[in-house]
């Protein structure tokens, strides 16, 4: 007897499951790494200019945050109970920064490490509470969240790319041509390889492009030569040493790292919920457990982090808009980033090389990478059905979130109780987008009824009643669509088989993971006066039959019932 054997092939093998080789494994992870150091050591570093602190717990800070991507890194690619399974390493954030910053001033590096232990303890939290609160966190607010990251990242690429300091005003005199040139021949030597490239030149055009014009940064004196200088003065090869400082907690700052938290929260769902359409062509909905458990990963490295003595962390979006740029999307790829950032400790020399980076080079790798964030955004957000309220959550949610890189002396100038909630774009958009999102929720019902009696009219009733309700609630277009065409097909049915004239009732259902729909019609008995009763029988069955399997076809799960002369029919449709 021959045995028939399935072959095989790269197609049906998920993208971030296909086999990649030691060196593919090195390059891709060094890549990664080439976005996240430079970037991310920003933040620490700027905690650590507002601490005050000398040379040796600068370094330790230093030590302990490429300790702590390591292991976020980590525990957000693995796949269990804990991590999300996909390519989403972990980088400081500036969600925290405000609050890290005024805590440094307040009560030094001791406050700024237990209130982002604290940050991290409210995430985990947050966590457990993802689905009681996916009403109030619809995915057009973490769509929000991602456009918000991608806006923010763009800004900061630019600023860095045309040498702008903070966010002070700038003339076009001012720039540094040679730094601007320097960063638009990485732009340009980036996009090209990635859009003409093919094979490696495009999976790794981000580190070809840093190879090709690092030396010529270095050579023009674009160099931050001090942190080169200081990090050679400790040696080829160290042990990471850690700041080993108590942690402190002050109440007071508990609104900013709590809502802080919450942000991270929601770009985590963001940025996964980006891994899962990157990683499935055919993906339909965000998959809540991988979101979960990568939300929990995500306060728990963020928790370590301020055990070891470092600020809070989160996903990374840029890696995320490397990877849809890049097609690698393995998750074996976060090992190397882990391994590379431990490594990375042990070697001060290569810590100066990342961290003297010119900043034009960062800005190029930034806005390059927050095309793709902004666009991924995007997608989440039109994706859904939005009515007038959805659509005012967010664009109010979004012109305000942009207002403060805009005007931001006045949101320097808010009452501290305001300020606590205003600290940047990210948060200010989050917190009107949810406080919107749950004033417009009040008088909308979750469920709806139509009742129109059988006549022609019903079919068009029936699909301007589904159209209305898909944007009252939210729900994806390609949802309501099935809705519609299984519907169309019910009411058909009612045509065929129920009494003309007599009252059809829809009840609509929606409680964010289903629409459940139920349509009940008065049945038409058979005549046996007109011809032949088992002839008619066998007929209606026939046609019954065939507009049950198309229903299904659109449906995930149908059911029917007879009862007193009527016909139930009960669909459900995943949400």
């Amino acid at each position: 007897m021959a045995t028939v054997r399935e072959a095989t092939t790269k197609a049906d093998i998920p993208p971030q499951e296909m086999p990649i080789g030691l060196l593919g494994l090195f390059l891709n992870g060094l890549q990664h790494v080439a976005i996240i150091a430079p970037i991310g050591l920003v933040f620490p570093l700027l905690v650590l200019r507002a601490a005050d602190v000398d040379h040796v717990l600068h370094t330790s800070v230093i030590c302990a945050s490429l300790v702590a991507l390591g292991i976020g890194s980590l525990l957000l690619c693995r796949r269990g109970r804990l991590g999300s399974g996909y390519l989403s390493p972990a980088v400081f954030t500036a969600a925290y920064l405000p609050g890290s910053l005024l805590a440094a001033q307040i009560g030094g590096l001791p406050l700024v490490f237990g209130m982002t232990l604290f940050a991290g303890l409210c995430e985990l939290g947050f966590s457990f509470l993802m689905r009681r609160l996916r009403a109030y966190l619809p995915a057009e607010i973490a769509g929000l969240a991602v456009v918000m990251i991608g806006i923010i990242l763009g800004l900061l690429g630019f600023r860095l790319l045309l040498g702008i300091e903070g966010r002070a005003a700038a003339s076009a005199e001012g720039v540094d041509m040679i730094s601007l040139a320097i960063g638009l021949l990485a732009l340009a030597l980036i996009v090209g390889f990635n859009i003409w490239g093919k094979g490696p030149l495009r999976t790794f055009s981000v580190l070809i492009g840093l190879a090709l014009t690092y030396p010529l940064a270095a050579a023009l004196g674009k160099m931050d030569m001090t942190r080169l200088d200081l990090a050679l003065g400790d040696g080829l090869v160290t042990l990471p040493s850690l700041p080993l400082l108590l942690p402190s907690f002050d109440l007071t700052l508990v609104p900013t790292f709590a809502i802080g938290a919450l942000a991270c929260a929601l770009r985590a769902t963001g940025d996964i919920t980006t891994c899962q359409k990157i990683a499935d062509p055919d993906w339909v909905r965000p998959d809540m457990r991988s979101i979960e458990r990568g939300v929990r990963a995500d306060g728990i490295g963020t928790m370590l982090a301020g055990l070891l003595g470092t600020v809070g962390m989160n996903t990374f979006s840029g890696s995320v808009g490397l990877s849809q740029a890049t097609g690698v999307l393995q998750r074996r790829v976060g090992l190397a980033i882990a391994a590379i950032f431990v490594a990375l400790a042990f070697l001060p020399p290569v810590v100066g090389i990342a961290a003297a980076m010119p900043a034009p080079l960062s800005g190029a790798i930034l806005l390059f990478s927050s095309a793709f964030i902004l666009a991924n955004g995007l997608g989440i957000i039109v994706g859904r059905l939005l009515d007038s309220r959805r659509i005012l959550a967010i664009g109010v949610a979004l012109i305000l979130g942009i207002s403060h890189d805009v005007f931001l002396e006045f949101y320097r100038s808010l009452p501290p109780w305001l300020r606590s909630v205003s600290g940047s774009s990210l948060l200010v958009a989050m917190v009107v987008a949810l406080t919107l999102n749950a004033v417009f929720r009040i008088g909308v019902k979750r469920s709806a009824t139509l009742e129109q009696p059988l006549e022609t009219e019903l079919l068009d009733a029936v699909v301007a009643f589904c159209r209305q309700q898909g944007p009252l609630w939210g729900a994806r277009r390609d949802v309501m669509d099935r809705v519609v065409n299984a519907l169309t097909e019910a009411t058909e049915m009612a045509y065929d088989r129920g009494v003309a004239g007599t009252p059809v009732t829809l009840r609509l259902n929606y409680d964010e993971f289903h629409i459940d729909a139920e349509m009940r019609f008065a049945m038409r008995p058979l005549d046996p006066d007109e011809g032949n009763l088992e002839e008619k029988a066998v007929a209606a069955l026939g046609s019954a039959a065939l507009e049950l399997r198309l229903m299904r076809h659109f449906a995930d799960r149908v059911s029917t019932a007879s009862e007193d002369g009527h016909l139930k029919l009960r669909l459900r449709f995943e949400a």
